[in-house]
């Protein structure tokens, strides 16, 4: 008959609950990283759509004339896809030859992200030119 010693046997009991805690801990710290992660990857996206949503704004508004674009605010609110947002367009007259325009975009998103704001100032050449002083 062959004795075999305690060790060859296999694992106690201690051994398998301190592996299951080792491994409780390491999934939990997991979770937490993979949870932030997926909250900065939202956010990032969030950040790219506003941006492309705040270029087309500016990009319609310097396609148009100067004079078609009328002093006042307008606002526009779309809840669909691929994300919910409120596009502002405030337009002041500076001068008779000049403009400006300001747009914001609000993420409808509560609180995760911050309102973008983009001013730019527009002159018409349409007119009498006035060089200072002749």
């Amino acid at each position: 008959m062959m004795r075999t010693s305690r060790r060859a046997r296999g694992f106690s009991v201690l051994e398998v609950l301190v592996a299951i805690v080792l491994f409780g801990i390491a999934s939990v710290a997991l979770a937490g990283l993979t949870m932030r992660t997926a909250k900065r990857s939202t956010i990032s996206s969030v950040h790219s759509y506003q941006t492309v949503f705040l270029s087309s704004e500016l990009a319609r508004v310097t396609a148009l004339p100067t004079a078609a674009l009328v002093a006042g605010t307008s606002c526009d609110t779309t809840t669909s896809a691929p994300w919910a947002y409120q596009r502002c367009t405030t337009v002041t007259n500076v001068s008779t030859r000049q403009q400006s325009v300001r747009v914001i975009v609000r993420p409808l998103l509560a609180g995760l992200i911050a309102p973008d704001t983009v001013t730019i100032e527009r002159a018409s050449n349409v007119g009498a030119l006035d060089f200072g002083g002749t």
